[in-house]
């Protein structure tokens, strides 16, 4: 993204769930959204004018309830580029919630073909890591036990937004592997024996959980776009 591209004021939305909201954790002001709304009218040498950022994150939520909401709180704001970022609340056990596989991944074509009535630009986020060994919730169960953890569990969603990305031709901020990149970086400076054990990132996800990013964490996902969003001119 250039001075060039960036005509008047531009308009992001950042659609998802609690790791977009940055609850229960992060302030405001420390969430991806915010993060990124700053560095890139930063870079453009801006205050506020030139990129806005909209955090419509909601927590707890999963793709039926996120396409339930999809056009007052996305496609009203005629975005110029929506991140989505869905699965952590698609994983879980209660039937309310989980969300299979197939409708999953049904969802999210529906998600991207609505947002492309009004927003050519979208990028669909991989999912951060669970810390199983801080993941109470699942440990209450044994609902994730054929997976060997609720994390395992997650990646077979992960697979199914790479094939989403794919075939659609989104552009993918691959958080997976930079959180993931994170515990090797662990390994190599002798924190942790193993990568694979992944509390040595507890300063990225929450040890109170296991789930939500911690306002490092909420850092490292907004450096992740950056390095895409910096690059995408918004017309």
């Amino acid at each position: 993204m250039t001075d060039e591209t960036i005509l008047g004021r531009h308009t992001i939305v950042c659609f998802g769930t609690s790791i977009t909201r940055g609850h229960p954790y992060v302030p405001e002001q420390d969430t991806y959204p915010a993060v990124l709304e700053r560095r890139l009218n930063r870079r453009l040498g801006q205050d506020d004018a030139a990129v806005r950022v909209i955090n419509s994150g909601v927590p707890g939520e999963n793709t039926v309830e996120g396409l339930a909401r999809i056009e007052q709180d996305v496609l009203a704001h005629m975005p110029d580029l929506v991140v989505i970022e869905f699965a952590c609340n698609d994983v879980r056990y209660e039937p309310e919630k989980r969300v299979e596989l197939g409708d999953f991944k049904v969802n999210l074509e529906a998600m991207t073909e609505r947002i492309r009535e009004v927003c050519p630009q979208i990028i669909i986020c991989t999912p951060t890591p669970i810390l199983d060994e801080f993941h109470v919730y699942s440990q209450e169960v044994d609902f994730y036990d054929p997976w060997g953890g609720c994390n395992n569990a997650l990646m077979e969603y992960d697979e199914v937004i790479r094939e989403v990305a794919e075939e659609q031709r989104l552009v993918v901020c691959d958080l997976k592997r930079a959180f993931c990149d994170a515990a090797v970086r662990a390994e190599f400076d002798g924190d942790t024996d193993d990568a694979d054990d992944l509390t040595c990132i507890a300063d990225l996800i929450s040890r109170y959980d296991g789930v939500h990013p911690t306002v490092r964490g909420q850092e490292l996902i907004a450096a992740e776009l950056y390095r895409i969003v910096r690059g995408l001119p918004l017309s």
